[in-house]
């Protein structure tokens, strides 16, 4: 038994990862998911807000309030991914319609409702481009210190061998489809743990075949959702990435990671430096507000136990 669980807002992008982070938050008892906002980022707005929809529909949990937020970066023009994820963001997922209602409000808002209804206590996970959580800190300027946490998967600070861009040598894809979003929340003064590259490109975190073999052996709707997306990823890579699962796994199990303390800054101009992110550990202020946790190991076997764990549950 988890003695606390932890409400999490979570602003996605889906996507072949996001969906696997999504579905591992619903079957993770230590957090409870109150509130999905969507992003344009691996795909447009619209297909992203419509396979969250889709995703929670089929699992059960359409009774979590879903807000569409930014269709473009804040300055920059929109660049999707589907040459990776498929032309629907999920690669050609059969799944029903989900319900076509989401939330009045705009994400923004909603997002800092989230953290004010309980200063101090909740989190808020973010596996795409930034653009909804800078635009809730500029409108809500108190917004940042009202989370308990804000977790980031993003970045690519060169902290380990993996820690190279996948957007450009330099760049990882959400932190360089919206650079200065990016910019404003990393100087935002909130709580920050960033999950870079540097660890979710370590194939001993990532899944593979014989993970896809265990899926289709188990009957739950969360275990087929998985191997579907799984089967699309591996049919054109060697094994599939955890990139924003292992963001999320860091509100279900901290100590799977190892972190180093220091400021994130990123690169906004254009040019073949655009969104390559670092990290200064000097010059910290003694309250360590302005710093983040930004990972730098990852325990792979343990978290990839974890994750089949939960799908593979009855």
């Amino acid at each position: 038994m988890h003695a606390v669980t932890v409400s999490v807002a979570l602003d996605i992008d889906p996507g072949l990862d996001d969906a696997l982070a999504l579905i591992l938050a619903l079957r993770s008892p230590e957090i409870r998911p109150a509130l999905v906002t969507t992003v344009a980022g691996n795909g447009p707005l619209e297909m992203t807000t419509w396979n969250a929809l889709r995703i929670l529909n089929y699992l059960g949990a359409a009774h979590i309030p879903v807000a569409a937020g930014a269709s473009t970066p804040l300055v920059k023009p929109f660049h999707g991914a589907l040459d990776y994820h498929g032309a629907d963001a999920l690669g050609g997922l059969d799944l029903p319609e989900g319900r076509a209602d989401v939330e009045t409000r705009a994400a923004h808002d909603l997002l800092f409702d989230f953290a004010a209804a309980a200063p101090g206590e909740r989190i808020l996970i973010a596996t795409g481009p930034l653009t909804n959580i800078a635009n809730a800190f500029q409108r809500h300027e108190d917004m940042p210190l009202l989370l308990k946490e804000l977790i980031i998967m993003g970045g690519a600070f060169g902290l380990t061998p993996f820690g190279t861009g996948n957007q450009t040598p330099n760049a990882e894809f959400n932190i360089w489809q919206d650079p200065d979003a990016a910019h404003v929340v990393f100087g935002s003064g909130v709580p920050m743990t960033i999950v870079g590259l540097d660890v979710t490109n370590d194939p001993t975190g990532a899944l593979d075949a014989s993970d896809l073999a265990r899926l289709r052996m188990a009957s739950s709707r969360e275990a087929t959702l998985v191997a579907s997306l799984l089967q699309y990823a591996l049919h054109r890579h060697q094994y599939c990435a955890m990139h924003d699962p292992l963001a999320l796994a860091v509100a279900l199990d901290r100590s799977l990671f190892g972190f180093v303390t220091g400021r994130p800054d990123v690169v906004t101009r254009e040019g073949e430096e655009r969104g390559r992110t670092r990290i200064q550990t000097v010059a910290l202020s003694a309250d360590g507000l302005g710093s983040a946790q930004v990972a730098t190991r990852v325990d792979g076997p343990r978290f990839k136990e974890l994750f089949m764990g939960r799908m593979l549950e009855s």
